[in-house]
C-alpha cells in the first residue's frame, strides 16, 4: 500500500503535519509520498489536512485520513486523526479506555452546573467547512429569537474571535454581544446553544447543557438537539472517547498514531 499525502504547501501546518505523518507510516513499513496541491493522488488510500481537500477526494472514491484541529485542550498541540469526514462525520476506531483522557486531561471535567443568567450563542466563521454552506447570520437570527422565547433569558452572542478578523461583525439579535475570554462567557451561561462550533466540547467539559444543531459537532452524543435544556449525560464516558480522537505531533510522527487510527 502507499498512502498519498495531498499537500497545500501555501499552509505550514499542512507541510509540518504531512511530514510527520510519513514518518508514522516509515515507523510501520508503510510507504507514502507527498503530493502537492493541484495535483491528483493516484493511491486509493489519502491523508490531508482539512475537509475542502478531502471533500472531492471522497466523492473520488478516496479513502481520506482527515487531519484536523483537535478538541480538548489547546487544539493546536492536539490533532484529529478520522477517516472520511470532518469532526462528528468521520470514521474513528473503538475508543479504548479512560487512560488516555486520564493521563493527558485530568482534571478538565468540571462538576455540573446548569447555572447562570443568560443563554450563549456562539458565533461561528461564514464560509467555514464545517457549516456544509448555511449561511451562518440568519441562522443566528432565528436562534437568538427562539432561545428567547423558550427560556426566558437574555441571550448573549459571543461572535468568533476569525470571524471579527475577518469583517464578519454582524447583528443577531441579542441583547448583548460579549468579547473576552470564552471560558468567561461560558461560566455565566445557563445553557450554551451552537450549530457545531467546538465551543460546546469545552461548554460540556466545564458543565455547561448544550444545544446543538448538527451532528458534525463532537458534543453531538452529550448535547440536546432542540429546545430543552438537556440533564448531566454520561460526560466521562464521552470523554473518555474523545481523547482518542486526537493526537500529539510526536505521536503522529513516532506511528503510535497510525498504530491506533488504521484500524
Amino acid at each position: 500500500m502507499i498512502v498519498d499525502i495531498v499537500v497545500d504547501q501555501s499552509f505550514d501546518h499542512h507541510v509540518s503535519h504531512a511530514h510527520a505523518l510519513r514518518l508514522g507510516f516509515e515507523a510501520h513499513g508503510v510507504a507514502s509520498r507527498i503530493v502537492d496541491i493541484p495535483r491528483q493522488p493516484e493511491s486509493d488510500v489519502v491523508a490531508c489536512w482539512g475537509w475542502r481537500i478531502a471533500a472531492p477526494l471522497v466523492a473520488a472514491g478516496k479513502r481520506v485520513l482527515v487531519m484536523e484541529h483537535g478538541y480538548i485542550g489547546d487544539r493546536k498541540v492536539w490533532t484529529s486523526l478520522g477517516w472520511n469526514g470532518l469532526n462528528g462525520r468521520a470514521a474513528f476506531p473503538q475508543a479504548g479506555g479512560p487512560e488516555r483522557f486520564a493521563q493527558h486531561h485530568a482534571g478538565m471535567l468540571k462538576p455540573w452546573n446548569p447555572v447562570g443568567n443568560y443563554s450563549l450563542l456562539v458565533g461561528q466563521v461564514d464560509g467555514d467547512a464545517s457549516l456544509h454552506g448555511m449561511p451562518f447570520q440568519p441562522w443566528a437570527v432565528r436562534m437568538a429569537h427562539r432561545a428567547e422565547k423558550e427560556f426566558g433569558l437574555p441571550v448573549k452572542f459571543r461572535p468568533h474571535p476569525v470571524a471579527l478578523e475577518f469583517g464578519q461583525n454582524y447583528p443577531v439579535g441579542c441583547a448583548e454581544t460579549i468579547r473576552g475570554a470564552l471560558a468567561d462567557a461560558i461560566a455565566g451561561a445557563a445553557v450554551v446553544i451552537t450549530f457545531n462550533s467546538n465551543t460546546a466540547v469545552e461548554a460540556t467539559l466545564a458543565g455547561k447543557p448544550c444545544i446543538t444543531f448538527d451532528q458534525g459537532s463532537m458534543a453531538w452524543p452529550v448535547s440536546s438537539h432542540g429546545w430543552s435544556i438537556p440533564l448531566e449525560p454520561n460526560r466521562q464516558t464521552w470523554a473518555n472517547d474523545l481523547a482518542w480522537k486526537q493526537w500529539t505531533m510526536e505521536e503522529i510522527r513516532n506511528g503510535s498514531a497510525w498504530e491506533y487510527v488504521r484500524g
